[in-house]
């Protein structure tokens, strides 16, 4: 069950960013995160009517230090995709979303087998042959930086959830989007961008919102089931983004860089299968 919600949690990212990406492209990124954050939040709030859930001192501090990761995240994430592309910011965010929550969770004592292992070095090498692939000058060193950077803030909000009770049931969530969405509101502010998106970009901004909740839900159904097979399940939701950058949004896609996002694919169904 945990690989199964981990998987449906990297689904509903991949769709929140589908519609951020849209408005972002329109509003700008701060606003967009701005109101995807929050209603993630009411969201996540929405869902303690069907979980069981007795929020604590540990539970919400993970849940702050996620949301920090996260705003960070969901930032850069998609203001790389507005100076680079998917193919090239997708596979760093999804190695390092990969590798830091796994490294978390075997450091708290998960087994890890050598296929698991096996799994993370190959990922790797997909990432390898997916930047060698790009083009410089089309933005792949920015895509690179911005990507690193998501990849950092998501692994860091996704490590930060392991070790959750499941008597917490969406608290940790809740107290997520909420730091997450404060933090990006002073980043609006410190550079003056618009905090709040005019016009039907606010309803991409929201059902960005609706899946982005669903997701930290998911995500903490999952790993409270089997952490590993969710921590890396739940970071497979890069790879969705290509697909999506890829048919909704043209972006272009080269053989290497193809080849490159198999191997980071099957390099997280081994860690899943180990």
């Amino acid at each position: 069950m945990g690989a199964l919600f981990g998987a449906l949690s990297s689904l509903s990212v991949g769709v929140s960013e589908m519609f951020g990406r849209r408005g972002a492209k329109v509003t700008g990124v701060l606003a967009v995160c701005v109101v995807s954050q929050g209603v993630a939040a009411v969201a996540a709030f929405a869902m303690l009517l069907w979980l069981p859930s007795q929020p604590t001192w540990p539970d919400l501090g993970r849940g702050a230090v996620s949301g920090a990761g996260f705003g960070i995240g969901m930032v850069a994430y998609l203001g790389g995709l507005m100076r680079s592309s998917a193919t090239v910011i997708a596979p760093m965010v999804a190695t390092m979303t990969v590798v830091i929550p796994f490294g978390v969770a075997v450091a708290g004592g998960a087994e890890m087998t050598g296929l698991a292992a096996l799994g993370v070095g190959v990922a790797l090498v997909g990432l390898l042959f997916i930047t060698a692939g790009g083009r410089v000058g089309s933005g792949t060193l920015a895509g690179l930086l911005w990507g690193a950077t998501s990849g950092f803030g998501y692994g860091v909000g996704l490590a930060a959830l392991i070790g959750t009770s499941s008597a917490g049931g969406s608290w940790p969530a809740v107290v997520q989007r909420l730091v997450a969405c404060l933090l990006t509101v002073v980043a609006a502010l410190v550079v003056h961008s618009p905090v709040v998106p005019r016009g039907a970009v606010r309803w991409t901004a929201l059902w960005s919102g609706v899946f982005g909740g669903l997701a930290s839900v998911l995500y903490l159904l999952g790993i409270q089931a089997d952490v590993l097979p969710a921590a890396v399940t739940g970071a497979m939701f890069p790879a969705i983004s290509v697909a999506i950058g890829r048919l909704v949004f043209g972006d272009s896609v080269r053989s290497v860089q193809l080849l490159g996002l198999g191997l980071v694919l099957a390099g997280v169904a081994g860690v899943v299968a180990g």
